[in-house]
């Protein structure tokens, strides 16, 4: 059956992934990330639906802002942990320059689009293997990911929804504690990421093993960073 909108899908539940709004499918990404690769229970991940945060949490008295969750956190073994989610699909800069390498770009990492301070304490930037809405090659791009999955043992199916395990397969994860981001933007170029300045926090959403280290990497730097802060307040 073809999709009900776009009539190249191959059936409506493919459509519903492609056409998924970005920041929705980063919300449900970095949870599928924090239960399947980071080992979290799911009743310790507290993510807001609403695009602009939990409104409940920031506005619980009227004229009284108190703590922002953000895009999320969760309970771990250091305390609690926010996070900020940035989601990227496949983008080509400068396409009508003839341009043709593909990259994830991720911006207002630090500041809002109004320029308000962003805190919170680690980065969980997706960058997922699937082309752009705009580009006309999206479903023939897919069923190649697809086949060379399955050829190499993987499960994926077109069908295969976000909140599934297997969606994993064709996610990257760059796991990056607040203090070592020094840029509100970052563009990664897939076919020279080992020369990007965060290649050593990235994990590919298969290789359950990469995903643990990167994100216990960034929980080790993380509370490095609370028992500084710890120390100079006691200094004071």
């Amino acid at each position: 059956m073809a999709g009900f909108l776009d009539k190249n899908a191959p059936s409506p539940e493919a459509e519903y992934s492609r056409y998924l709004d970005g920041d929705i499918l980063g919300k449900i990404l970095a949870k599928n990330f924090l239960i399947n690769r980071a080992g979290y229970r799911s009743e310790n991940i507290f993510v807001p639906v609403g695009r602009y945060g939990d409104a409940e949490t920031k506005y619980l008295d009227p004229g009284q802002v108190v703590v922002d969750p953000g895009d999320g956190h969760l309970e771990t073994e250091i305390g609690k942990v926010t996070f900020e989610i940035k989601c990227a699909r496949i983008n080509i800069a400068n396409r009508d320059k003839g341009k043709i390498a593909e990259n994830w770009a991720f911006n207002n990492i630090l500041t809002s689009p109004g320029k308000t301070k962003k805190k919170y304490d680690v980065l969980i930037a997706v960058g997922v293997d699937l082309l752009g809405l705009e580009d006309a090659r999206y479903w023939e791009h897919l069923k190649n990911r697809r086949n060379k999955l399955q050829e190499s043992g993987r499960s994926f199916a077109l069908e295969t929804q976000a909140h599934q395990v297997e969606f994993l397969n064709i996610c990257s994860f760059f796991i990056i504690p607040f203090s070592e981001i020094s840029k509100n933007y970052f563009r990664v170029t897939l076919s020279a990421i080992p020369k990007s300045k965060y290649c050593q926090k990235l994990a590919s959403g298969s290789d359950s093993e990469r995903c643990m280290s990167v994100w216990k990497d960034a929980l080790v730097e993380l509370a490095k960073t609370r028992e500084a802060v710890q120390q100079n307040d006691m200094h004071w």
